[in-house]
């Protein structure tokens, strides 16, 4: 049975697994990060009844995130997915998961996480415009 608080990031800027990891964190949620797609989905495998999200970066190097993200998916269909990007366009089919570009705040992305954690939310799609010179500003 997966656990609704426990969420698996996959993103391969350091930085920025290291910021939502401790967002997440620091507002209750379980989180296991990972920086490869390839190891990600290699530990997931094993356990991703235990998840009950999935934040993953679209573009990424060997495994992109949609890719990725539909294996998990086929191995447990009830997975919550939220596919981050920083570019306006996806060459995939994201109606089965939640969409955000990048940047985006704190604030917002955990409102993202919980709603996804809380309801059956298919698709939401939420534009952030950069503000200032700091890419991810929680203000």
């Amino acid at each position: 049975m997966a656990s609704a608080q426990t969420i698996a990031i996959i993103d391969d800027e350091v930085d920025l697994v290291n910021l939502f990891q401790e967002a997440l964190e620091h507002n209750g949620f379980k989180v296991c990060a990972f920086t490869d797609p390839i190891q990600a989905f290699n530990s997931l495998e094993k356990t991703i009844h235990e998840y009950g999200l999935i934040l993953s970066d679209y573009r990424m190097p060997k495994l992109n995130g949609h890719e990725l993200c539909t294996k998990l998916k086929q191995l447990n269909p009830e997975l919550k997915v939220i596919l981050m990007s920083a570019y306006d366009t996806v060459e995939c089919n994201t109606s089965k998961f939640t969409f955000i570009k990048k940047p985006i705040r704190i604030a917002e992305l955990l409102h993202i996480v919980r709603n996804n954690l809380a309801e059956n939310i298919s698709v939401i799609t939420k534009k952030v415009e950069r503000k200032g010179t700091t890419i991810y500003n929680n203000e």
